[in-house]
């Protein structure tokens, strides 16, 4: 299993025992048990209910299951959600939490057990034998009786705790609370308002790490109506890709919404408002070597916050959280984002959109448009497996395949790059509206 970069970043690593949100919660309700932890429609559950529920959760699940088994927590309802995921980590096990219906996500982590509500157990059974697991138990969260006494067992810090999908990010007890302790200072407001899913990076952490690691209460609030009335002291966190970042801007009085840039493998957040959010954060070109202040490169990442790598994707692991920078000024790994960007010259981080096949796309889409006169407009996409798009000029019919075969040369000539597929496009086609 790889290690994060926690090991040569963060100092010392916990000794088995360490600090678990579970242990923080237990320790929340112990000093503040009377004090709001997490409102929903209307209701409010005390820090001292929430780990009631959550105990009662691990109890049962510790009744069928064995340490290091996998949950799958298919729960829909917010608090059940936030429930069934502590309640799986207090039992030891390592939970997933997913959106409902992400069946591809769900083959791919092989759980050992389901967590849903009483409601919707057929719902899930049915999901279930659709996707060759309906041997699977099913546990209703929402319904389990009361435990009395209840052990936690000691973990790790470098434990899994859960598996972040789509991609199966491995986050440990150390990765999560180190997350929540590098934004913490900078999170805005006494309250915490989120409308994301607790299954959502950036939900999981506003939801379920930031609450309980800072003792601020969440305010859980639809989508659709986070423009309502909000507590005077609320803050938050929204990513920059939020479709609704605008609508949201204007709900939250100045300074009280502050914007992040997102990286699942990364736990959640990277930077806030451009600052790096207590890790490095190196620019650098297809050699891995820094790139100056202002230059544009790859984005890469190191700090205690950065997973341990892809659940059963040893390769994609290695390639991805193990890079080397060149000329580091000591050893450790580095996350490989996938995000093109630049840093200015006080360290600020400005995130441009995503490498395509290891390239700037600005700079493939500038080869391509030069690669043959009857191009008017071209855009790169993808990944490892490059696309190309491609509109012909006005009037422009050349023969079949030619513009294909000279953007190809073109690619393979300038950047040692073979495209998947190359699109040609008539005139007209509104490439623009791709991006």
């Amino acid at each position: 299993m790889l290690t994060s970069s926690e090991r040569v970043f963060g100092g010392r690593v916990a000794e088995a025992g360490a600090t678990t949100l579970t242990t923080s919660l237990a320790r929340r309700a112990a000093v503040a048990g009377d004090e709001p932890a997490l409102t929903w429609l209307g209701t409010t559950w005390t820090w001292a209910e929430l780990n009631r529920r959550v105990t009662a959760v691990a109890a049962a699940l510790r009744q069928v299951t064995e340490p290091r088994q996998r949950a799958a927590i298919l729960v829909a309802r917010p608090v059940d959600h936030v429930v069934a995921f502590l309640g799986a980590i207090r039992a030891g096990l390592v939970a997933i939490p997913l959106a409902a219906g992400n069946r591809a996500a769900f083959a791919d982590a092989e759980p050992s057990i389901v967590l849903a509500t009483a409601d919707t157990v057929a719902a899930t059974r049915r999901f279930l034998s659709g996707s060759d697991t309906c041997g699977h138990r099913v546990l209703a969260v929402d319904i389990v009786e009361e435990a009395g006494e209840f052990t936690e067992d000691p973990v790790a810090a470098e434990d899994v705790a859960y598996l972040q999908y789509p991609a199966g990010v491995l986050v440990t007890h150390a990765n999560i609370l180190a997350n929540a302790r590098q934004v913490a200072g900078v999170l805005p407001g006494r309250t915490i308002v989120n409308w994301l899913p607790p299954s959502d990076p950036l939900g999981l952490l506003l939801t379920v790490a930031l609450p309980i690691t800072t003792g601020r209460p969440v305010v859980l609030v639809d989508r659709l109506l986070a423009h309502s009335p909000l507590p005077l002291d609320a803050g938050t966190l929204a990513s920059a890709a939020d479709p609704d970042l605008a609508r949201f801007r204007e709900a939250f009085a100045a300074g009280a919404l502050r914007v992040c840039h997102v990286l699942a493998e990364a736990t959640a957040v990277v930077s806030v408002e451009g600052t790096p959010a207590g890790q490095l954060i190196a620019v650098v070109d297809s050699g891995g070597r820094r790139r100056p202040p202002g230059e544009v490169g790859e984005i890469w990442v190191s700090g205690p916050n950065v997973g341990r790598g892809y659940w059963n994707r040893p390769e994609e692991s290695a390639r991805v959280f193990c890079a080397l920078l060149a000329d580091d000024d000591e050893p450790r790994w580095w996350l490989r984002t996938g995000d093109l960007g630049f840093l200015d010259g006080s360290g600020a981080l400005s995130v441009l959109g995503r490498v395509v096949g290891g390239h700037d796309p600005r700079n493939l889409e500038g080869t391509v448009k030069e690669a043959h006169p009857a191009v008017r407009a071209a855009a790169a996409f993808g990944g490892e497996r490059v696309v190309v798009v491609v509109e012909l000029r006005p009037g422009a019919v050349p023969p079949r395949g030619e513009v294909e075969r000279a953007v190809r040369a073109a690619l393979s000539a300038g950047h040692g790059l073979t495209p998947r597929r190359v699109v040609v496009l008539p005139s007209g086609a509104a490439l623009g509206g791709l991006r």
